[in-house]
């Protein structure tokens, strides 16, 4: 493993344990034994690196999630949503960091990401959207803030996970 992917690899880790808000970049290259002068020779800034692990995240939780080919978009969706709840459940800072740090937010406004779960949901979500008298891209972000609100709420312990009633919100959406 190179020293770029030892970054990124310890990055995630200090990330799912800490949080990305306080995460010093003094702190992280020490803990790898390198100076800040070293890390930037592999990044050439913070954000660069945050770019490179959110892109590994991305990739990781879509590979992680086993989707069937036979399966409809829909069950796919459902799929990706009930595996999102228990992600955020059981990584939060992880996920808040993948889905609100300022350097991935700006990936939800283009057609086409570096993050592959990001472009999962969209082609999946085009796939669905029946209605045409709205645009994909507003039907995405219809269904998208519906599942991070159901995953905030489920990670907060305010419900517990209700397979049914998110196939019955999608269903709602896409009608």
């Amino acid at each position: 493993m190179n020293t770029q992917d030892k970054l990124v690899g310890k990055t995630i880790t200090v990330i799912d344990k800490y949080g990305y808000q306080n995460l010093s970049l003094r702190k992280l290259t020490a803990t790898l034994g390198l100076t800040t002068g070293a890390f930037y020779k592999h990044f050439k800034s913070k954000d660069a690196l945050y770019e490179k692990v959110a892109i590994e995240l991305s990739r990781n939780f879509i590979d992680k999630i086993s989707l069937p080919d036979n399966a409809t978009a829909q069950e796919r969706l459902l799929i990706i949503a009930k595996n999102f709840c228990q992600y955020i459940d059981q990584h939060s800072n992880l996920a808040e960091f993948l889905f609100f740090n300022p350097t991935t937010l700006k990936a939800f406004s283009t057609k086409r990401s570096k993050y592959d779960f990001l472009n999962k949901m969209k082609i999946l979500v085009n796939e669905l959207n029946p209605k045409k008298n709205v645009s994909n891209q507003e039907l995405f972000i219809q269904i998208w803030s519906f599942i991070q609100g159901y995953a905030a709420l489920v990670n907060n312990k305010i419900v517990e996970y209700d397979e049914d009633l998110v196939k019955r919100t999608l269903d709602e959406f896409l009608q």
